[in-house]
């Protein structure tokens, strides 16, 4: 009888273990990769999620600075008061976060400067503040302003 003729055909002990260190590492590679995929978008929502409180700080001043009459700045408490004369509303700068009657802007302000007719305040009635901000690069930054009333000038 000749067993050479029934021989099964299969793969070695040697062979399997080489499919199996090779899939080892194509998966432990694309773990890697979803992993630096997965940091990079965290990091994309956290800066659109920045961005977006910058926009919202910025429209929100926006609107206040042409709503109401009279804008002042209190240096001493870091309160920004807009009023006119049936509305009033408050802008609270933390180191963390600005305040108002309505929202939380989580934004950590560098550098705020007060303008009253072009020229820079620092207390007082104001018509314009630019903000710079921590995580922005320094070319970003808000500038609101309103314009005038010629009553100011009585």
């Amino acid at each position: 009888m000749n067993t050479s003729a029934h021989k099964i055909k299969a793969f070695t002990l040697t062979e399997m273990m080489v499919v199996l260190v090779i899939t080892a590492i194509v998966v432990g590679l694309a773990f890697s990769v979803l992993s630096l995929v997965q940091k990079n978008m965290r990091s994309i929502e956290n800066n659109y999620e920045y961005q977006s409180q910058i926009r919202s700080l910025e429209v929100a001043l926006t609107i206040d600075f042409n709503k109401y009459t009279s804008i002042h700045w209190n240096a001493k408490e870091n309160i920004l008061s807009l009023s006119s004369p049936n509305k009033e509303n408050r802008y609270i700068f933390t180191k963390d976060s600005v305040y108002n009657n309505q929202d939380t802007f989580r934004l950590q302000i560098k550098d705020i400067q007060y303008f009253f007719e072009g020229k820079k305040v620092n207390s007082g009635s104001i018509d314009a503040v630019k903000l710079k901000y921590m995580k922005a690069s320094d070319v970003h930054s808000t500038f609101v302003y309103k314009y005038n009333d010629p009553t100011i000038y009585f």
